[in-house]
């Protein structure tokens, strides 16, 4: 059977929980609590939230609750299912925010704990295309490697997402209770079902790593590093890397500029298909989802374990390109910080004029505040494209378009989202400075005012000419956060019409 399409990406999982769902919404005693289970997590969060010292999980607009932190918690007789305490509160906590949480930052490079993969409709192409992005070794960087159809396995995008409990519909509070009960189900072995409920946390918890040497390793493949030296210079709506006529890969952007941010410095990208990266719903918020679901770990070179420092590039001197009133433009500062401005007053006063700015070590998370920023354009350019030949896929499900004075497809999710996508392009972009395994974004003020592709990679190519030290990278994430609250990449947060500005 086919999976559901969710904005051009194949999500299995979701399917697979849909059984799950429907035992809980019949009221199957699995999911239901009882009046004894409620008073018991009542008890549970009043003892908690007397010590002050509970773990706590914002929700959507609620308030920060504790859970499962309690002595009350801890009044068992036995351990059934889990060999102690802690093992049942990491898995508990894990599969409470059943969203992932965002990767930290750190010193040394890192790269995927597992493979994930994406399939989905290619902007340019209108084809199917598979994506799979692999762990890596340290000092590998990023690169692509064009595979032929086959050698992703088609149950490679089935892989297992979110919590072991269905809990679609239900409050967070009817959360938390729900998931008490059956916690103290567990170590209990009340009923005959405790021990399989276990299974599936554990098997969340401790779903087993992948390594680089499981990936390739045919010693005759072509790969495409994702090096400034290899963007091409045909470019109109997506970046094209290649390193000959057989091997190229376009529509990397997106993809890029989730592994800078989320800091998943080295990282094996199969492509099957036209060798396009899918469009997906045209931001880079799946790419990011999937990174954090499958969890990052240090890289480390072959034969070691040591781990290997990350670095980034400081340039010294102010660095500009133009072409006509559009720039590109790095200041030298202290921090990373990113500025874009676009204009689109000419062909449409619903995008009109916008400026975003973006300090990673300042503000919110990428994912909070960027990754969710889809790309856009007018009906009056799409159709243009596509009576071109250049554009056969999309569109309507990825990306934000204008028509005149109004959205086609509205709203707006992120304030001045159209500039907060450009920002997002612009980190893909500049993550190709990176030698590999290195942060590519540099260290600076970048200042760009209607930029393109072409415009940033006329800037990379002057930015590898400028002088720059290499220095230890930032860290743009501190994680601990359970920050994907959306799940799938369609679940859309509007924003109010006065939050941003229409022309």
């Amino acid at each position: 059977a086919t999976p559901a399409a969710v904005g051009g990406a194949r999500l299995a999982s979701r399917n697979a929980a849909a059984p799950l769902r429907a035992a809980a919404s019949k009221g199957n005693p699995i999911f239901a609590l009882t009046p004894r289970g409620r008073a018991r997590a009542a008890t549970t969060r009043a003892a908690a939230g007397k010590t002050g010292s509970g773990k706590t999980l914002p929700g959507n607009g609620e308030d920060e609750r504790p859970f499962f932190d309690s002595k009350e918690a801890y009044d068992v007789s036995g351990y059934k299912n889990f060999k102690s305490k802690q093992e049942l509160r990491d898995a508990a906590l894990l599969d409470r925010h059943w969203y992932p949480t965002n990767p930290e930052s750190r010193t040394y490079q890192q790269t995927l704990r597992r493979s994930f993969t994406l399939i989905g409709v290619g902007l340019h192409s209108g084809e199917w295309e598979t994506v799979r992005v692999c762990p890596a070794r340290a000092g590998e960087g990023r690169y692509f490697v064009r595979v032929p159809p086959g050698t992703v396995p088609e149950s490679a995008a089935d892989d297992v997402e979110g919590g072991a409990f269905a809990r679609e519909g239900l409050t967070e509070e009817e959360t938390e209770d729900m998931l008490y009960e059956q916690l103290r189900s567990m170590l209990n072995g009340e009923d005959e079902d405790a021990a399989e409920r276990a299974a599936e946390l554990r098997a969340k918890r401790e779903s087993a790593a992948e390594s680089p040497g499981d990936f390739g390793g045919d010693g005759g493949e072509v790969r495409i590093p994702a090096a400034a030296a290899l963007a091409q210079d045909d470019l109109r709506l997506s970046m094209r890397l290649a390193v000959d006529d057989e091997n190229g890969v376009i529509t990397c952007e997106h993809l890029l500029s989730a592994l800078e941010a989320i800091g998943v410095d080295n990282a094996r990208i199969e492509l099957e298909g036209s060798g396009e990266v899918p469009i997906v719903d045209g931001s880079a918020y799946q790419f990011a989802y999937e990174c954090a679901r499958v969890g990052l770990v240090p890289a480390h070179a072959d034969g070691s374990t040591a781990e290997v420092p990350r670095m980034a590039w400081r340039p010294s001197e102010m660095i500009t390109v133009r072409d006509g009133d559009a720039f590109v433009q790095f200041i030298p500062d202290a921090v990373t910080k990113l500025t874009y401005g676009v204009d689109f007053t000419y062909k449409s006063t619903a995008i009109g004029k916008q400026w975003e700015s973006w300090t990673p070590t300042e503000d919110g998370d990428y994912v909070d505040l960027i990754a969710r920023a889809r790309t856009f354009g007018t009906m009056q350019d799409y159709m243009a494209y596509f009576r071109a030949g250049y554009i056969r896929g999309g569109v309507e499900q990825c990306a934000l378009i204008a028509n005149g004075d109004k959205f086609w497809n509205p709203p707006m999710i992120l304030p001045n989202e159209n500039a907060r996508h450009k920002i997002l392009d612009l980190i893909g972009d500049l993550s190709l400075m990176a030698e590999p395994g290195m942060a590519g974004v540099p260290i600076g003020h970048v200042l760009a005012y209607k930029g393109s592709h072409r415009l940033h990679a006329k800037f990379l190519a002057a930015l590898a000419a400028a002088p720059k030290e290499k220095v230890p990278a930032e860290l743009w994430s501190h994680g601990d956060k359970a920050i994907f609250q959306g799940g799938a990449v369609n679940t859309k947060v509007p924003v109010e019409p006065d939050e941003y500005p229409t022309g």
